[in-house]
């Protein structure tokens, strides 16, 4: 009989355990489901960070190319080197006070429309002896990727000049350096 009495006791004892074991997994599964909310929550608000993250990156993307260009931009409007030489034609006329008769075209490579232009225009030969040199300055019309020709009579400055009838024009170096350019907007690009 003691051991019955033992036995309804164990299974008493047992059975309170599990309605207790019952219980406290009953409060681990809630806890869990909360934890699992919490994380799912957290998930949203990472990925909605994300999102927010990406959008800016693509904003400051967008801003430093903006910059970019503008930098860009100022500087090719600093620069003295955007007056391209397209053509250059002379003829030598052997008078008692010699000349040239001298055609100059330049293309406005700025990225604004030119209004006053003033430089001087370099011919090197083949071994970079600089043998003809002229001023030229003119309030002219040019727009962006244009084109203007300036024509003029140079009387020679020194027996070198000379030099230009007899040279091959293939071993010519031409070139165009300004002293002052002035765009549409009012502003200016002075070279030294």
């Amino acid at each position: 009989m003691k051991k019955v009495v033992l036995l309804i006791a164990g299974v008493a004892l047992f059975a309170s355990n599990v309605d207790e074991i019952n219980k406290k997994l009953d409060l681990l599964l809630q806890k869990i489901n909360q934890l699992e909310k919490k994380v799912d929550k957290k998930d949203a608000e990472i990925e909605k960070l994300k999102t927010q993250l990406k959008l800016q990156k693509q904003e400051m993307k967008k801003e430093t190319q903006n910059v970019k260009t503008d930098i860009q931009k100022q500087m090719a409007l600093k620069s003295c080197k955007r007056l391209k030489v397209v053509d250059f034609k002379y003829k030598y006329h052997d008078e008692v006070i010699p000349y040239y008769d001298v055609s100059l075209t330049l293309k406005n490579t700025y990225p604004k429309k030119v209004t006053y232009i003033s430089g001087n225009l370099y011919v090197e030969d083949k071994d970079g002896v600089t043998i003809f040199q002229d001023f030229f300055k003119r309030k002219v019309d040019l727009p962006v990727g244009g084109e203007v020709t300036f024509s003029h009579t140079h009387q020679l400055n020194s027996e070198i000049e000379k030099y230009l009838k007899d040279e091959n024009p293939q071993n010519l170096k031409i070139y165009f350096t300004p002293i002052q350019v002035e765009f549409a907007d009012g502003t200016l690009t002075q070279c030294n």
